[in-house]
């Protein structure tokens, strides 16, 4: 089993953080806009992305089943 995940990431408006982007909503691509809610620390803050907005990142698996990390803790 691999230590790292690939996956697609959005930067939250409020806090932001880097949010950790379910992949049923990258693939729906008959979507032009995608809802997720940060699950940062006292954020919580629900908006709206175009799926083309997300970055594709290489998580180390603690921070991809946080489901948000900072970009300074991807060193």
């Amino acid at each position: 089993m691999s230590d790292r995940i690939v996956c697609s990431c959005i930067t939250c408006p409020q806090c932001g953080t880097w949010v950790v982007v379910e992949r049923e909503l990258t693939r729906a691509s008959n979507k032009d806009k995608a809802n997720t809610t940060c699950p940062g620390p006292e954020c919580g803050k629900q908006f709206a992305f175009a799926v083309g907005e997300t970055k594709v990142f290489e998580l180390p698996m603690n921070l991809f089943e946080r489901r948000h990390f900072y970009r300074s803790e991807l060193t």
